[in-house]
């Protein structure tokens, strides 16, 4: 981070992924935000602030309305405000990967902000506090990511490019043992992020997702004419179905006939 010149008074306080910046200055300031290894929310206490970011979007900030200062994205920035709280979170918190998201700025009298801020109020005390039990302090990380992820949406050519590498993912590997984790890896977000993501987007687990994949992988191979020698169990387990049962009653759920008459109007028969 660059600025003019000026004397700032910093109290600090948190662990490394979440933490509190309390600033005070004795003036005008200009400047620039580089790229960052974390996400930054800040909000005003007076004052107003003038930030442009990397793209040329430009916000006009008044006091009390926060703002995000995503961790990919460069901001100029030129305020008159004498004190400012910045809130630094790092990116896995917020389900990021290796892949850092972009987040879109509320709109400047949106009531969906007034969470952030009540808790802010209630809880920076406890954040700066350095004898914050371990426990305490992690659960509180997780109350503030919450209330972050709540206030802040992703852009949306964030959100579709990871969806759209989780998706892609799943259809190339269904026939590989696979779990949440080999999911969110692949789309670079966390475990929660990916759960969070699937449910907002598709309205199921990611999960979910595998498993109707692998259904109608299991369709398309009974109905094709390939083989004679297939059977519906050998089809079954090919796609990770250990349990035929639980297997035949999705199947019927799915595609409103059972998995063996299918295969009967294919013209072969199986078990």
């Amino acid at each position: 981070m660059t600025s003019s010149e000026q004397a700032f008074d910093y109290v600090t306080g948190g662990d490394d992924e979440v933490s509190l910046r309390k600033i005070r200055t004795d003036g005008p300031q200009s400047g620039t935000i580089g790229p960052r290894p974390d996400h930054v929310v800040f909000v005003l206490a007076d004052g107003h602030a003038t930030l442009t970011a990397d793209d040329g979007n430009e916000w006009e900030v008044e006091a009390g309305r926060p703002m995000m200062l995503s961790a990919p994205v460069a901001y100029a920035f030129d305020t008159d405000a004498t004190a400012m709280t910045l809130l630094h979170i790092a990116p896995a918190v917020l389900g990021d990967g290796d892949e850092l998201s972009e987040f879109v700025q509320p709109a400047p009298a949106d009531p969906g902000v007034e969470p952030l801020l009540t808790l802010l109020n209630e809880v920076t005390d406890r954040i700066l506090d350095p004898a914050l039990d371990g426990a305490e302090r992690a659960a509180l990380n997780r109350r503030v990511a919450t209330v972050v992820l709540s206030t802040f949406t992703r852009s949306r050519s964030d959100v579709e490019h990871r969806l759209r590498r989780a998706i892609r993912f799943v259809h190339d590997h269904a026939g590989e043992d696979l779990t949440v984790a080999d999911v969110a890896a692949a789309a670079d977000l966390s475990e929660r992020g990916l759960q969070d993501l699937f449910r907002r987007r598709l309205a199921v687990t990611p999960m979910r997702y595998l498993r109707e994949v692998r259904l109608d992988r299991v369709h398309l191979e009974l109905a094709a004419r390939r083989s004679r020698l297939l059977t519906v169990g050998d089809v079954a387990r090919a796609w990770r179905f250990a349990h035929l049962g639980r297997f035949a009653a999705a199947y019927r759920r799915r595609f409103g006939e059972s998995p063996h008459e299918t295969l009967r109007r294919s013209g072969r028969t199986g078990t």
